[in-house]
């Protein structure tokens, strides 16, 4: 004799779900947040879509879930993080897996091996590295990650769906640098020689003589500056005079590049020499 369906709890992590595995492994909010009644009514509507074949109505498409995510990445990261999370997403949802695109799916029937086999035709239709492919494994895993956390406390996905938990990552190796790499004093010498140089007698129309004053001379400041500290272009540019603390002869950050893809942000700490 089958079993009679009902909503029951279940523990994910710390957080316990109201859920039925009718159908379906569905779930109907948090415990703590879902009052029982409600979610008897949103189990009660989950059966008659059951019954009548039309689960459909409660799906959410691969589609929808790139778009919902999409937008919050746009809204929460750099630019160029979105660009970037905006063209691997549509790829994949472009993508046909049986015949079928990804992106008509619904987002909880997805499969390991649909992450498995784009990959490996990105690898082989156009070529694409280590690197390149590891960006691209990344972006996926991140929007079906973010769709089991989000909205809270009803999530897009249940909290335990990890389609791609058995995709392993691709590998980059490691590049081997010996000191035949890194850039020699005398090199960086003269690198800053030509530094001094007044860049407009290059020019067509620049000076036919040279000019007491060169417009560029802070430029081997500029490159000096550089060395000494390690610090990027925007970092250097965002810097002021608060950041900086004389005792330990540091500029501390506390907005810098990799502060926005951190759980926990860091300061950046710029050593002066």
């Amino acid at each position: 004799m089958p079993r009679q369906p009902r909503i029951r709890k279940k523990k994910v992590g710390k957080s316990s779900y109201w859920y039925t595995e009718a159908g379906s492994e569905t779930y109907f909010g948090n415990v703590n947040d879902v009052p029982y009644a409600e979610a008897q009514k949103l189990f009660a509507e989950h059966l008659k879509n059951v019954v009548h074949g039309n689960r459909k109505l409660n799906t959410l498409t691969c589609a929808e879930l790139i778009d919902f995510f999409l937008e919050w990445v746009k809204q929460n990261r750099a630019e160029a993080n979105y660009q970037r999370k905006k063209q691997h997403c549509n790829e994949f949802g472009n993508f046909r897996s049986n015949g079928q695109r990804i992106a008509d799916l619904p987002a909880n029937r997805v499969r390991d091996c649909d992450l498995t086999n784009w990959l490996k035709e990105c690898q082989t239709k156009r070529g694409n590295g280590q690197q390149t492919l590891r960006h691209r494994y990344t972006s996926i895993l991140h929007c079906w990650n973010w769709g089991t956390k989000n909205p809270s406390p009803d999530s897009y996905l249940p909290p335990t769906f990890r389609p791609f938990a058995a995709v392993e990552p691709p590998s980059v190796p490691r590049n081997v640098l010996t000191e035949d790499d890194l850039i020699r004093d005398e090199e960086i010498e003269t690198l800053f020689k030509a530094a001094e140089i007044d860049l407009d007698s290059f020019h067509a129309f620049g000076p036919k003589h040279r000019r007491e004053q060169n417009p560029y001379k802070e430029f081997v400041a500029m490159l000096r500056c550089y060395q000494h500290t390690g610090a990027r272009t925007g970092e250097l540019a965002k810097v002021e005079i608060a950041d900086f603390q004389p005792r330990t002869r540091q500029v501390v950050l506390g907005n810098h590049k990799t502060s926005k893809s951190q759980r926990d942000p860091l300061p950046r700490r710029i050593t002066l020499n």
